[in-house]
């Protein structure tokens, strides 16, 4: 029977404790950013608005809105008597916010983590053409644009232009929405402009995570597929709404897996219960005979906060916490935005609940 040296092993043990040790270091490396950003994020989820909160600003009249918010992260942004002080000072704070979030994505992430630049480009692009739908002056429009994104100054020369100039403008961009501006010139909608304008973000978002085939950005890419089926339900639900047809619909989709269902239906109820044996089921909660396209796009944005924060527990030191603030604070501020609205306009504390997210 051969006896091994205890030299032998003992080189062995050395060996294999350092091939250990180099990759526990490789590993702690790679996760060393990602858990700075988790304690921040996690920090930053703690101070969102609670019930309580939200409740109190319900109650208050508008004039006190500002007041209410006073002790929040928003309280040295927002201040005024009008809404559009309160929104700009709203959209000034989620800025500030999205610089500093850049700031904390490891290097690896920054091109996937692009959109939150990106988006910048899509608000001031609806803004604008928000704008010219509601016959705004060309001061009024460029006071309400943010300076971010990408292609801020062309942005700021087109208030002002005619529709026609504004889409030639915006070829060779990556905002090219050429389609969504001809049925909207056809129809007088603006909901296809309105997706048009998101369809261009997601499709940027998909190239630049598919390009990428990191572990780690599986749980971003699961997020993103919940965005993509949330923006074709909806723009699906107002074809329906509206009477378009199947071909003039797929211009605004990402993906069309429900054709016949889309074709062969009676309206929007009957092409909701169609959906419910599809993929999109798990964005369809309530089919009601009364729901109408403004509660069901209300219930959809639900469910992407319910599966944003679920995919924020999928992962302890991941994409997952990051994905998941971002879902919930863009809610809060969507809610904030909404009740300043509504308040303003003299709408009652039940009505204002019935139009806010749920968080």
């Amino acid at each position: 029977m051969k006896v091994v040296e205890p030299v032998n092993v003992l080189i062995l043990l050395v060996i294999v404790v350092g091939i250990f040790a180099f990759l526990a270091c490789r590993y702690l490396l790679r996760i060393a950013p990602l858990v700075y950003a988790t304690a921040v994020i996690r920090a930053k989820e703690a101070r969102l608005m609670d019930e309580k909160g939200f409740e109190e600003l319900i109650l208050s009249p508008f004039e006190d809105f500002c007041f209410v918010l006073e002790n929040t992260e928003y309280g040295k942004y927002v201040g005024g008597t009008e809404y559009e002080e309160i929104e700009r000072g709203l959209l000034s704070y989620k800025k500030d916010l999205h610089d500093e979030i850049v700031g904390l994505i490891p290097e690896r992430f920054e091109e996937v983590f692009d959109f939150l630049n990106r988006e910048w480009d899509v608000a001031n692009l609806r803004t604008v053409l928000v704008g010219m739908h509601a016959g705004m002056s060309e001061e009024e429009i460029k006071k309400r644009l943010i300076e971010a994104g990408y292609i801020f100054n062309l942005i700021e020369g087109l208030p002002g232009k005619e529709l026609e100039e504004v889409a030639l403008a915006l070829e060779g961009t990556p905002y090219n929405i050429r389609g969504g501006i001809e049925e909207y010139k056809a129809t007088g909608n603006f909901s296809f402009i309105d997706v048009a304008l998101e369809k261009v973000l997601l499709e940027g978002m998909l190239e630049k995570a598919e390009g990428k085939k990191r572990k780690e950005l599986r749980i971003f890419k699961q997020y993103l597929q919940v965005l993509i089926d949330s923006l074709d339900l909806k723009a699906m639900l107002r074809g329906k709404a509206w009477g378009v047809g199947a071909e003039d619909i797929k211009r605004f989709l990402m993906n069309f897996e429900v054709e016949r269902d889309y074709e062969d239906s009676e309206g929007v109820k009957e092409f909701l219960e169609r959906l419910r044996e599809t993929r999109y089921s798990y964005l369809i909660e309530d089919v009601r005979e009364e729901l109408d396209s403004m509660e069901m796009e209300k219930k959809v944005d639900e469910a992407v906060l319910r599966k944003g924060k679920e995919i924020s527990t999928t992962e302890t030191f991941g994409l997952g916490p990051l994905i998941g603030f971002l879902v919930m604070k863009e809610a809060e501020i969507r809610n904030l935005r909404l009740m300043a609205k509504l308040k303003e306009e003299g709408v009652s504390p039940e009505k204002v609940r019935e139009f806010l997210l749920c968080l």
